[in-house]
């Protein structure tokens, strides 16, 4: 029976008292973690040293350890304000500073991106798994306890939506099922959090019989909110690039950060300002360029038929894509159905010819079966108060119909009194956890049930894999893109995403290798990864695609299409020399001659092969002056998705990144320019306020306002507003 409880210290209590001193708990990434229970727990047992508690889990999400002066004044009070009452796990604290007791332990498989580096305790107790692969590899580490946040029903009190993570639920309980057979104790925990969406998808909808506790205090606190990041414009252009790889009628996975929603803010021009769309393909000389892709892969019409989603993240991009248009394909899981979709011999309109083409392709008999007639009403296609008994139709006047659709006359009455208007239970988008901003969890709570019944949360078995169903995979999934970012791009094809050259991880693998490994799984399918071809760090340019990298991601073989703000290299079945030459065409000119060199130092091109001129000019500059006149008109917004950020906000973010980008010694140089910088301007007034530097108390806020201005100065002129 399940054990309901309105306080976390007693449930907590009741579970060690059940499952006894050694608990592994098992709790989603994300979101999806049950915050009261873990603070419970985590109390009693560093009260309590004879517990060992190990917390296993992912995507840890809690306020920022603030590295300066300077960060906390700009970021303290954007943090206070968008995550408001967020409860931070406690662990998480001790973590950071790397002093948890001896008697915890904190095992993730994906990180926060960048959040623990340097992090001795993290690093080491980090597990590289793919998200396929996460339940299968969790399974030596015992757990015994499995508890996430649930969404409450309002109008079933038994009912429960696991909303945004059903997988480690279902997988993990098939684990610990077996486990209890084994008379093993368990304890399996729903934690209610009132404010968390009530998603829907056969996979998310749970009952109370379940859990063997739920735990409903009437929490009601802020959900976690990831910040849209700022566009710049090479953002843009690389989220243009990867849009015309797109086909209509097809299916998208976008990933997540802020590439993506490039990829989604030019998905929605494309649709929306197609001749503006146009013209830039004109202005970069695409199809001169990478003609060859566009025509085999891409298109860049309007979005007429609309897109499919199926993804690991739901995020803000998705609902923005939704809103506009873009994506309105909705998909049916019956392979008979879906292929006559796809074939266009039937459509969503319930019309005697759907019936013909069901009979003609075998889909349901002539003489109709209990099945038949269940998938009728599973889809809409009759009505939903028809329902079948020994061998008739009845209807809701009671009226008795033969199922026998070769009669003339009795097929004439049930198509005259038994179908439906249009197919039902179509899914837009299929998803398996989500995370965004505060917006989009509003969005999502206020989304009408009808436009919600679209969105089916599920596993990752099914938006990762193609093994959940090959046939269906294939059908639901045509020509599909899956468009994910990376670090670095070796010169080969390989990608790196996750890992520093020492191996400190960075993130985790996450789902990328999932989405490339089924692009050549699937017939039509292409995996199109993302990268800016440089960055800027300690005020030194780097360039992003390197000769070789000692930790891959994606290995070699697996190489398909890569993006860069400067154009498209089409790189699956292609000879290593045809893989690097198209590559360097999308490489940053800076670094081309010396990319090119080695090339030729390791016999992997001619010692005569030169870089196409039109390919030479892979500049700034260049994009700069072709991308100008659209910033101008408003079609390119450093945040098309909206922000968390005032005005003001926005730009002193690009000032202080300026300023971190600076190494110890290039920082004294702009130390003392800032200090010999002298201006009365007020319209810098605004952006002190902001920072509690109008009125410096002592020499330290002196310095900080010299900075501040003079990194304003250099920054407004730059930033792609």
């Amino acid at each position: 029976m399940t054990i309901y409880s309105e306080n976390y210290e007693n449930t907590a209590q009741q579970i060690i008292d059940h499952v006894g001193m050694s608990i592994v708990i098992g709790v989603p990434l994300g979101i999806g973690k049950p915050i009261g229970l873990l603070n419970a727990l985590y109390k009693i047992s560093e009260n309590d040293p004879s517990i060992k508690l190990t917390i296993v889990t992912a995507l840890t999400l809690a306020r920022p350890v603030f590295s300066n002066d300077l960060e906390k004044r700009f970021a303290g009070p954007i943090v206070d304000r968008v995550l408001q009452d967020y409860e931070d796990p406690l662990y998480e604290k001790t973590r950071k500073l790397q002093k948890l007791p001896d008697n915890i332990r904190v095992i993730e498989f994906f990180f926060t991106p960048g959040n623990y580096l340097k992090n001795n305790y993290a690093q080491q107790n980090y597990v590289c798994s793919s998200y396929s692969n996460v339940i299968h590899d969790l399974e030596p580490y015992g757990i015994n306890v499995l508890a996430q946040q649930v969404a409450r029903a309002t109008t079933d009190s038994s009912s429960y939506s696991l909303s945004c993570n059903t997988d480690l639920f279902h997988g993990v309980i098939r684990q610990l099922k077996q486990s209890e057979t084994n008379g093993k104790k368990i304890a399996i925990i729903g934690e209610v959090n009132l404010k968390l969406p009530f998603m829907l998808g056969k996979d998310a909808i749970v009952t109370s019989e379940d859990f063997t506790h739920i735990v409903d205090t009437g929490y009601y606190k802020t959900l976690f909110s990831i910040p849209n990041e700022e566009l710049s414009i090479q953002d843009h252009l690389i989220g243009f690039y990867a849009s015309c790889l797109v086909k209509d009628d097809s299916c998208i996975q976008i990933g997540i950060g802020k590439l993506s929603n490039a990829v989604s803010s030019a998905l929605i021009m494309r649709h929306r300002e197609n001749k503006q769309y146009q013209d830039l393909l004109k202005k970069f000389a695409v199809h001169e360029k990478f003609g060859k892709i566009l025509r085999s892969t891409g298109e860049s019409g309007n979005f007429d038929k609309g897109l499919y989603a199926s993804t690991e993240m739901l995020s803000d991009g998705y609902l923005h894509l939704y809103n506009e248009g873009v994506l309105k394909k909705q998909v049916y899981d019956h392979a008979g159905l879906q292929r006559l979709l796809n074939l266009q011999k039937i459509n969503e309109i319930v019309t005697p010819e759907l019936i013909d083409s069901l009979i003609e392709n075998k889909i349901i008999n002539l003489k109709l079966t209990m099945d038949d007639v269940a998938f009728l009403l599973d889809f809409g296609i009759f009505r939903p108060e028809i329902h079948y008994s020994s061998g008739s139709l009845i209807l809701s006047s009671g009226e008795s119909i033969a199922a026998d659709l070769s009669n003339p006359s009795t097929k004439k009455k049930i198509l005259d009194n038994c179908l439906g208007d249009k197919l039902k239970t179509g899914t837009i988008i299929h998803a398996a956890f989500f995370l965004g901003s505060a917006e989009f969890y509003k969005k999502l709570h206020n989304m009408p049930s009808s436009e919600l019944q679209h969105i089916a949360m599920t596993s990752i078995s099914r938006t990762n894999t193609v093994s959940w169903s090959q046939e269906l995979s294939q059908l639901q999934r045509q020509h599909a893109r899956f468009i994910n970012s990376a670090m670095m791009i070796t010169l080969g094809g390989a990608i790196i995403s996750d890992t520093l050259e020492n191996l400190q991880e960075v993130s985790g693998v996450g789902g990328q290798f999932d989405f490339v490994n089924m692009a050549h799984q699937l017939e039509g399918a292409r995996s199109i990864i993302v990268c800016r071809s440089v960055r800027k760090h300690k005020n030194k340019l780097k360039s992003n695609i390197v000769w070789d990298f000692p930790s891959q991601t994606i290995p070699r073989y697996l190489r398909d299409i890569v993006v860069t703000e400067y154009g498209i290299a089409d790189c699956r079945s292609k000879t290593d020399s045809e893989v690097i030459k198209s590559i360097l065409s999308i490489t940053d000119s800076r670094f081309q001659n010396d990319l090119l060199a080695k090339a030729k130092k390791c016999g992997k091109l001619p010692e005569n092969y030169q870089i196409p001129v039109c390919f030479r000019n892979n500049t700034p500059e260049y994009v700069e002056f072709h991308m100008c006149s659209l910033v101008k008109k408003g079609l390119l917004k450093a945040y098309p998705f909206g922000t968390d950020l005032t005005d003001e906000e926005q730009t002193l973010q690009s000032a202080l990144i300026f300023i971190k980008n600076h190494n110890k010694y290039s920082f004294i140089i702009l130390l003392c320019r800032a200090l010999l910088f002298f201006t009365n301007d007020n319209q810098y007034n605004p952006y002190l306020i902001r920072m509690n530097l109008q009125h410096p108390k002592n020499i330290k806020e002196h310095i900080y306002r010299k900075l501040i201005k003079y990194s304003l100065y250099k920054q407004m002129k730059y930033r792609l507003l």
